[in-house]
C-alpha cells in the first residue's frame, strides 16, 4: 500500500485509546459484518473485535490507500487528519465511529456539512476531557457515528454519568430541509 496523504505528522496525533474505552465503544456501538480499524495503533479494537481488518501505516498498511467497502470503520484517527480520515471513511464504509475531540468535527462548517452530506451523525458518545483518557489535550472527547444515508435523531450518551440501570440520554434532531410556505389570504402562512 502506498501513503495518499501527505500531510505531515503533528504533537498529540499519537494518542493510544484506553483499553476501557475501546472496550465501551464496542459494546455501546455493536459494530458487525466487514469492519476496518484504520489506525490501529497498539490494536485496542483489535482485543474486542477479533475479526477486525486494519490499517497502520507504521506497519505498510495506510488508510489512504484502503479501497474496499466495509459495513463499518471504528477507531482512534491521528487528530490532525480528522477530516482526511472521514472524508475517506464516508467513501467506503457504512458506519464509522470516531474517537476524537469533538472540536475537530464542529470548530469548520465544511466538516459539519461533509458529515451531513454523508448521513448525520446517528450518536455521540461522550468520554470527558482529553485528561481523562490520557491525551495530551482538555477538550471534550465523544466517539462520534455517522451511518450512511441516516436521517433521525443524533442521540448523546455520557460515559461518566451512566450507572447500572441508569442511562442519560439527550436526543438532538436532525431537521429536514424546510419548504418555503406561501401566506393565505388571510396572511397566515
Amino acid at each position: 500500500m502506498t501513503a495518499v496523504s501527505n500531510t505531515p505528522e503533528k504533537r498529540g496525533d499519537r494518542v493510544f485509546t484506553p483499553d476501557w474505552c475501546a472496550s465501551d465503544m464496542v459494546e455501546f456501538f455493536r459494530p458487525t459484518g466487514r469492519i476496518l480499524e484504520p489506525s490501529k495503533g497498539e490494536g485496542v479494537f483489535l482485543k474486542y473485535i477479533p475479526d477486525c481488518l486494519w490499517c497502520e501505516i507504521d506497519e505498510g498498511r495506510d488508510f489512504f490507500a484502503w479501497s474496499e467497502h466495509v459495513d463499518w470503520i471504528i477507531g482512534n484517527p491521528p487528530y490532525s487528519k480528522t477530516r482526511e480520515f472521514m472524508r475517506h471513511a464516508f467513501r467506503y464504509a457504512q458506519n464509522v465511529v470516531f474517537l476524537v475531540p469533538a472540536r475537530n468535527i464542529f470548530s469548520g462548517y465544511g466538516t459539519v456539512t461533509e458529515g451531513h452530506q454523508f448521513g448525520a451523525m446517528k450518536n455521540m458518545r461522550w468520554y470527558g476531557t482529553g485528561s481523562k483518557l490520557g491525551f495530551p489535550m482538555g477538550n471534550g472527547i465523544a466517539a462520534i457515528h455517522w451511518q450512511k444515508g441516516y436521517v433521525g435523531q443524533t442521540n448523546q450518551t455520557f460515559y461518566q454519568l451512566e450507572k447500572p440501570g441508569e442511562l442519560a440520554m439527550i436526543s438532538l434532531t436532525r431537521h429536514k430541509p424546510c419548504l418555503a410556505v406561501e401566506p393565505t389570504e388571510g396572511g397566515e402562512a
